[in-house]
């Protein structure tokens, strides 16, 4: 699955400094920029739908 093509979210339409971490964790992660958007997003659509859970007895 494409989540960029599937969210239209492109690149240009990112800050220029946003664009630079982008570019930097591509670097290092060895991806092309695109890809890391795509970790970036996934990641936090996971974080967010930790964070929406209801309060139940897991901790229990």
């Amino acid at each position: 699955m494409d989540m960029l093509q599937n969210n239209q979210l492109e690149i240009r339409h990112i800050s220029p400094e946003v664009r630079q971490l982008i570019k930097m964790y591509a670097d290092v992660n060895s991806c092309t920029q695109s890809e890391m958007l795509e970790r970036i997003i996934l990641e936090w659509n996971a974080q967010q739908s930790e964070s929406e859970r209801p309060p139940g007895d897991e901790d229990e």
